[in-house]
C-alpha cells in the first residue's frame, strides 16, 4: 500500500484542497493520505480563522485518512523552515512514499532545478543576494533577483521571474529544497493550482482562495460557505460560527500586542524571531499612534519589511518565540515529536505503521505525552499549549475562551 504525504493549512478546507487532495492520490497511485496541517496560527503570522480541531475535521470528513500537526515553531516559520519542519515530519514517520503539493507552475523540472541550485548556493549567489540587500529590497524580492540573475548565466532562466512571484511555486521550491536537505527518499509530485489566485478575494469561482474566503467572512457574507467549500466544511464551519468558536481574526489580538509593544524595551524586542535591522525601533515608534494592528501593519510595511514578514514578527513577539529557542529546537532535530490532530477509522492500520516505523516519539493523548516529555519534547509542547491558550482568548463567544483545551480536545476519529 502506497501513502502521499500532503503539506497544508486549511485555513479554511475549500474546493480548491478537495480538488488537491483527490488528484494527489491519483497521481501518486497512493491508497492513503497524511496530511501535515499547521495548528491555531498559520505560515503568513496570522492566528487560523477556526480552531486545528475543526479544520482537523473538515480534512478527514473530505477524504484525508491522518492528520497530523506542524508544530508551532515551523507552522509560523518563514517558507524555508514552515517547508523544512513540514517535510522533516512527513520524512521521520517512516510512512511517507510520496508528497505532492500544489503549485501555480505545475511542472517539476524548473521548480527542482531552482531547489538544487539553492541547496547548493555558489559564493557568488550569496553575493549578489547582499548587493540586493543592501538596495533595501525584502529578502524574498532579493533573492528572486538573484536567482534570475545567477541561472541567466547559465542559461536555465526562462519564465523564471513569473515562477518566483508565486507563493505555492515559493513553498513547492522550498518542499523540493527540504528533501534534499534531509537526503530524502520520499518521491515529490506537483499539481497546477486550479482556480483564484492564492491571495485573490474574487469569489465568484468554485475554486476561490482561502484569501478570499476569509475575507468574504470579515464582511459578513456566510452564504459563499457552500458556493467555495465542501457541504461537511461549510457545515463545519457554520457550526463553529454558531457556537462562537470562529471567525478568530488577527485584529482581535490588538490588546495583546500593544501590551508587549508598550512594555517591552528594544532589547526585549530584538530578542525575537525576525525581529532584526532596525524593525524593532520602526515597529515601537509606529504603535504608539496606531492601537490596531492591521493599521500598524499598514505604517510599519516598506519596500524592506513585507507585510507578510511584519505579520510573522508581531505573532512571534505575542507567542514569546524568540530566536535563542528557536535555533535551539532547529539545531537539535526540529519537530521534537509527531502529534495526532484525527484520522479515520478505516485508517487504522497507517497508526500501527506509523508506531512501528516512527523515528520521533507519537503524541496521541496531550496528558500523557506532558507528563512523559522531558527536555526539548516537553518544551516545544509547553509552546503549543501556550499558544491555543492565547488563541481561544478570542472566540467570539467569551464563555467558549476556556484554559486548557490541548488537554481537553479529544483526539478526533472519523467513524
Amino acid at each position: 500500500m502506497k501513502t502521499v504525504g500532503l503539506i497544508a493549512e486549511y485555513n479554511p478546507f475549500h474546493n480548491g484542497h478537495l480538488y488537491h487532495l483527490q488528484k494527489s492520490k491519483e497521481i501518486t497511485k497512493s491508497d492513503s493520505s497524511v496530511v501535515i496541517m499547521s495548528g491555531n496560527f498559520v505560515q503568513r503570522g496570522e492566528p487560523a480563522i477556526v480552531d486545528k480541531w475543526v479544520r482537523t475535521t473538515m480534512a478527514l470528513e473530505a477524504g484525508a485518512d491522518l492528520v497530523l500537526e506542524l508544530p508551532l515553531m515551523y507552522a509560523t516559520a518563514s517558507a524555508e523552515f514552515f517547508s523544512l519542519g513540514a517535510v522533516s515530519l512527513l520524512h521521520q514517520s517512516g510512512i511517507i512514499d510520496s508528497v505532492c503539493f500544489g503549485s501555480e507552475y505545475g511542472f517539476l523540472e524548473l521548480l527542482s532545478q531552482v531547489a538544487d541550485f539553492l541547496y547548493n548556493e555558489s559564493k557568488e549567489f550569496k553575493e549578489i543576494l547582499k548587493v540586493y540587500l543592501l538596495q533595501g529590497l525584502s529578502f524574498p524580492v532579493a533573492r528572486s533577483k538573484a536567482l534570475i540573475y545567477s541561472m541567466e548565466k547559465k542559461g536555465g532562466a526562462d519564465g523564471l521571474d513569473h515562477i518566483l512571484s508565486s507563493p505555492n511555486n515559493i513553498l513547492a521550491i522550498e518542499y523540493l529544497k527540504a528533501l534534499k536537505t534531509l537526503n530524502s527518499n520520499i518521491k515529490p509530485f506537483t499539481i497546477k493550482r486550479k482556480g483564484s489566485p492564492y491571495q485573490s478575494l474574487c469569489i465568484d469561482s468554485p475554486i476561490a482562495s482561502a484569501t478570499g474566503i476569509r475575507y468574504a467572512l470579515k464582511n459578513s457574507k456566510k452564504d459563499i460557505l457552500y458556493k467555495t467549500m465542501p457541504k461537511t466544511s461549510a457545515d463545519l464551519f457554520l457550526g463553529a460560527i454558531n457556537e462562537g468558536l470562529a471567525p478568530v481574526y488577527y485584529n482581535d489580538f490588538s490588546p495583546e500586542i500593544q501590551y508587549l509593544l508598550r512594555t517591552l524595551n528594544i532589547d526585549d524586542l530584538r530578542s525575537f524571531m525576525e525581529m532584526e535591522e532596525g524593525l524593532e525601533h520602526r515597529i515601537k515608534n509606529y504603535a504608539r499612534n496606531h492601537y490596531q494592528i492591521e493599521d500598524l501593519l499598514r505604517e510599519v510595511k516598506t519596500k524592506r519589511y513585507t507585510m507578510t514578514k511584519i505579520q510573522r514578527t508581531l505573532l512571534y513577539t505575542l507567542l514569546q518565540i524568540r530566536k535563542e529557542e528557536f535555533w535551539e529546537f532547529h539545531n537539535n532535530g526540529g519537530p521534537q515529536y509527531i502529534r495526532i490532530l484525527g484520522f479515520r477509522k478505516s485508517a487504522t492500520h497507517i497508526l500501527k505503521a506509523l508506531k512501528q516505523n516512527s523515528k520521533l516519539p507519537i503524541v496521541s493523548n496531550m496528558k500523557s505525552a506532558f507528563h512523559d516529555f522531558k527536555g526539548l519534547p516537553k518544551k516545544m509542547l509547553e509552546k503549543e499549549i501556550m499558544a491555543t491558550d492565547i488563541y481561544s482568548l478570542h472566540f467570539p463567544d467569551f464563555h467558549q475562551r476556556t484554559i486548557g483545551l490541548e488537554f481537553s480536545k479529544p483526539l478526533i476519529i472519523l467513524e
